[in-house]
């Protein structure tokens, strides 16, 4: 075990409070390696420091000669506590959400950021779902009850036609076990993260504002 050999190293990563990826500095870090005749396994444990906003995180990664069989060098294995993607950012004033879908809502950030496909699919359908059954849609699948939202005048006909994707989506994740790549997950999350602007944090915030008589 070794302390410190990477410290005031810095590392281009995904920054939760910027939004992007900075520069991060290492403060502490502890490396340790373990191994046999076959394989050697190299383990970096590091606090890391944002060079922007000055968020404390931390950092983890482990190479293996194992990969050496495949590749002519060590592969990065990497993970960041907590766990954050670029651009992906929490929404704000999600206080103003039911606290059930609020809860959806948050693990399914956490699932995306988290680099977990299948969840996050999963995920997203159920906040669509969870939408429809507080604002009491009526049908007997989630399709019908997206459809008689656009009835209840809470949606657009293309709000629906954008949402029935999430649900498709959803289904695969859920039912098929499929792995929906992160593009893909990234649009559905903004979809759903639209949806939850309109129906619940943006009649909340302006519901102070004149109205017209």
């Amino acid at each position: 075990m070794e302390f410190n050999k990477s410290k005031d190293k810095e590392y281009k990563l995904p920054c939760a409070n910027c939004d992007n990826e900075t520069y991060h500095k290492v403060l502490w870090s502890v490396d340790e390696s373990e191994g046999d005749e076959n394989i050697d396994i190299f383990s970096e444990f590091q606090i890391i420091l944002c060079q922007g906003c000055k968020n404390i995180s931390f950092r983890s990664n482990w190479q293996s000669t194992d990969d050496l069989l495949d590749y002519d060098v060590l592969t990065d294995h990497e993970e960041l506590y907590p766990s954050r993607l670029a651009g992906r950012k929490e929404l704000k004033d999600i206080r103003y959400l039911p606290y059930k879908i609020c809860t959806i809502y948050q693990e399914t950030h956490s699932a995306l950021c988290g680099k977990m496909p299948i969840l996050s699919g999963a995920g997203i359908r159920i906040i669509v779902e969870a939408v429809c059954n507080e604002r009491e849609a009526i049908g007997k699948n989630l399709e019908e009850k997206i459809d008689n939202l656009v009835q209840m005048g809470i949606l657009t006909k293309d709000g629906a036609e954008i949402l029935h994707s999430t649900r498709l989506l959803g289904n695969q994740a859920a039912h098929e076990a499929n792995f929906l790549n992160e593009k893909t997950l990234d649009a559905a999350m903004d979809v759903v993260e639209y949806l939850l602007k309109g129906v619940y944090i943006l009649p909340k915030k302006t519901e102070n504002l004149p109205k017209r008589k």
